[in-house]
């Protein structure tokens, strides 16, 4: 389904910065709705590669370790070293075949509409519109990078899908490094795609009474450990 979904993002180039001869190069699009576009392409087109650079890569660690149930270690590593490109080449390959089961349809023949940004947490999202498939109209959120570009914000996208279990693995992480550097993650990531995906207000309010208990539990333990 299109909760369910994956991303991605190619470099573009911006004009030359003060004397350097090399211009500076976006990590992500120009703008959300070229992130998605990309990232449906990247989907269809079977490039783990190209998905992937659509996506957050933190949020792509963390709801890939989660919803495979991976433990403390292999999700900490995934965050600090990337996701294995055979980890990547499976997931998406799964995530286009189950697409097209779900809407008889390949998600790069959904409609994208125009973007309406906002901020939260002091992080600037934009909610892209997507529509065509069985379910009607979709969201997806994006997220503005430090250079300015866009990329698929994967926690607020499919945030109602995964809360539970963002929540299970928060409560269940040791207090050794592994947790800690997923705890990290909580605090940095998942805490603004959170709040991000509360503001959009489509998930309703099942969805926001978990993550706002989610949020109080991280910035309590965030609190204790300052």
């Amino acid at each position: 389904m299109l909760k369910k979904v994956l991303l991605l993002v190619t470099s573009v180039s911006l004009a030359v910065a003060g004397c350097s001869s090399e211009p500076e190069v976006l990590v992500g699009y120009e703008n959300p709705e070229q992130a998605v576009v990309a990232w449906f392409g990247g989907i269809d087109g079977g490039s783990p590669v190209d998905a992937s650079r659509a996506v957050h890569a933190e949020s792509l660690a963390l709801i890939l370790g989660i919803e495979n149930g991976l433990d403390s270690n292999r999700i900490a590593h995934y965050l600090n070293e990337g996701v294995p490109l055979d980890v990547q080449a499976t997931y998406w390959a799964s995530f286009a075949e189950g697409f097209v089961e779900f809407a008889a349809r390949p998600i790069s023949t959904l409609n994208v509409g125009a973007s309406e940004r906002f901020a939260a947490e002091g992080v600037e999202f934009a909610s892209v519109p997507v529509s065509g498939g069985l379910g009607g109209e979709s969201i997806i959120i994006t997220r503005m990078r430090d250079d300015g570009s866009w990329e698929v914000d994967l926690i607020a996208s499919l945030g109602d899908g995964f809360i539970q279990l963002l929540a299970i693995e928060y409560d269940e992480l040791p207090g050794d490094e592994a947790g800690e550097r997923v705890r990290q993650a909580y605090v940095e990531i998942v805490v603004p795609s959170l709040w991000a995906a509360m503001d959009d207000g489509r998930f309703g309010d099942m969805f926001a009474r978990t993550a706002l208990a989610l949020i109080d539990r991280i910035d309590a333990e965030a609190s204790e450990l300052s």
